[in-house]
């Protein structure tokens, strides 16, 4: 099949075999959403499947989750590309025939899918599916605007109140959060209605004037970090100046929103810590990343109730979180500190480009890039995995609790079900992320969950790792013979058996900035034979099926195009 393939590019160059390569991919591309639909199919016709349609995590979760390992994507984009194989193979085979050609591309499969998913009447789809068959493999290319224009245009001819109509601009209304690109910020685009964009500009151009006239921050640097304030609840600012007299100086107080951020011990010494506020103690012997608060539930494999879920550690709420690091490291750091600008780099105008005017700049000097002045900070990590510079990270520990993270090493299991909070917080600052293959979910939001279940597995560094709450249901009921199974190494890696046999390894999220959490921890053994889970524990289960739920939207919104007609 492969050959097939490939065979169209042979003795082609330029332009020619870009535009092979091009059909040969998308033909592929189409073979591969074929085998997503065929994943769905197979395991609806797996017998007792229909009794898990109510499931929490049902068929079409457990699939997602299968082809979201096996792409290494996250479940969200699985999710996403089984609707869109799942819609082209059942509501538009013609389509899926040009598509397997490689006439066309995925994007354009994903627009004809969601801008036909309002048509029901099955005579209608069977005439939109030949139309848009017909326009996709005997017209010119078209761009995905361009073939929206042309599905909407023959949508309305078969079925009127099928269109998918455009929004008003205050029904598109949004907030959305931009990407981490590694720089350590963040873009947020928000359309508000002009009454609110009115008080929100008041709010934060006053919370940005609560500090006093020596703060070394522009009015811009002030306002956006305005917006951060807000957004923990904060009433003002934390003045900059460093006087010691200064009534701004003091930090905003501590709020109900958590922000966990791993760093090491080095960073932490070049932190700008306001005067007036003591220096938090050195730990006899702290590990290398810690946050500030459990904030998380400390499920385990059996923790599937709300009253698990509440049972979460105690401890105080804080704003934002940092590490300390072994105390040889802390000694080592504090003989070499990092120049003072780089504390205060981040605030102010920018600095010039160049020591000298530019007439007197060489070729070289001039194409020679300047050492960065924020390089030398060791970076740290957001709970997530997002990488921070140093020095930001040095900014977030303004006003934040501090708390040392502590490796097990070979310290024993301890002699419960549900983890300390100082073991909890290690396991999650060791994996940072969900240790599922390909999932993204911030430790801090995940369950710890016991690779052996208890209590036929210890609780112990070496038995413990993160799930989202989605893939510990999975791995709890999809699990067994036929289902995920896991086994984990004594530093932190998670080897994965796929229910068909493959396997995918995850290792702790940490490895790359905080090697030293993934040290390998007491090796652990199962005392006994574990059930596949515990008596009496059941499934979370849905009011209504995925397939009900689905319908009512396509219902919904038709009701809704009636009043364009």
């Amino acid at each position: 099949m492969f050959d097939s393939l490939v065979a169209p590019t042979a003795g082609t160059s330029g332009a020619a075999a870009v535009q092979a390569w091009s059909r040969s991919e998308s033909a592929a591309c189409a073979r591969k959403v074929a085998a997503m639909a065929g994943m769905l199919e197979a395991a609806y016709a797996v017998s007792g499947s229909a009794s898990r349609d109510l499931w929490c995590v049902d068929n079409f979760d457990a699939v997602a989750a299968h082809i979201g390992a096996v792409l290494r994507i996250t479940p969200g984009a699985a999710s996403n590309q089984l609707l869109v194989a799942v819609a082209l193979h059942e509501r538009f085979p013609k389509v899926a025939a040009v598509f397997a050609e490689g006439l066309i591309t995925y994007q354009l499969v994903k627009a004809v899918v969601q801008r036909g998913a309002l048509v029901v009447d099955p005579d209608a789809l069977h005439a939109l599916d030949a139309m848009l068959a017909a326009a996709l493999s005997s017209r010119e290319p078209m761009s995905v605007a361009t073939l929206e224009k042309t599905i909407d245009g023959f949508v309305a001819q078969v079925d009127p109140q099928a269109v998918i109509r455009t929004e008003t601009r205050a029904r598109g209304r949004s907030v959305e959060v931009g990407e981490e690109d590694g720089s350590g910020m963040a873009t947020v685009f928000a359309t508000l209605f002009a009454h609110d964009a009115k008080a929100f500009d008041a709010r934060i151009d006053a919370l940005a004037r609560t500090v006093c006239p020596a703060d070394p921050r522009t009015l811009d640097q002030r306002r956006s970090d305005a917006v951060g304030a807000l957004s923990h609840g904060a009433d003002r600012l934390a003045c900059l100046c460093g006087a010691e007299d200064c009534p701004a100086a003091h930090n905003p107080p501590s709020t109900g929103v958590v922000v966990y951020v791993i760093a090491h011990q080095d960073t932490l010494d070049e932190r700008p810590t306001p005067p007036a506020a003591p220096q938090p103690p050195v730990p006899a012997s702290p590990a290398p990343g810690s946050p500030t608060d459990d904030g998380g539930c400390n499920g385990d494999e059996h923790t599937e109730t709300a009253e698990d879920t509440d049972s979460a550690d105690d401890s105080a709420t804080v704003n934002d979180a940092a590490t300390a690091n072994q105390a040889a490291a802390a000694d080592e750091s504090a003989d070499t500190p990092a120049p003072a600008d780089e504390r205060t780099a981040l605030d102010g105008e920018p600095p010039a480009m160049f020591t000298k005017p530019l007439r007197e700049l060489t070729l070289t000097e001039a194409l020679t890039p300047t050492p960065g002045r924020l390089a030398s900070l060791r970076p740290a990590s957001m709970m997530g995995g997002q990488f921070l510079p140093g020095a930001i990270a040095c900014r977030a520990t303004v006003g934040a609790t501090i708390t040392a993270i502590v490796h097990p090493g070979q310290a024993p299991p301890e002699p419960r079900y549900r983890p300390s909070k100082k073991l909890a917080d290690f396991v999650r600052c060791r994996d940072l992320t969900c240790r599922f293959p390909g999932c993204r979910a911030p430790a801090s939001n995940c369950d710890v969950d016991h690779t052996i279940p208890w209590p036929c597995g210890p609780t112990a560094a070496s038995n413990l790792k993160c799930l989202c709450r989605r893939h510990h249901l999975l791995k709890t009921f999809w699990g067994g013979g036929n289902g995920w199974r896991d086994e984990q190494l004594d530093d932190g890696t998670i080897v994965w058996t796929a229910p068909d046999g493959r396997t995918r390894v995850t290792t702790p999220g940490s490895r790359l900035l905080f090697p030293e959490l993934s040290e390998p921890t007491r090796t652990v053994a199962a005392s006994g034979v574990p059930a596949r889970h515990a008596s009496g524990l059941t499934m979370p289960r849905r009011k209504t099926t995925r397939a009900h739920d689905r319908a009512r939207r396509v219902q919904h919104e038709r009701e809704v195009n009636q009043q364009w007609n």
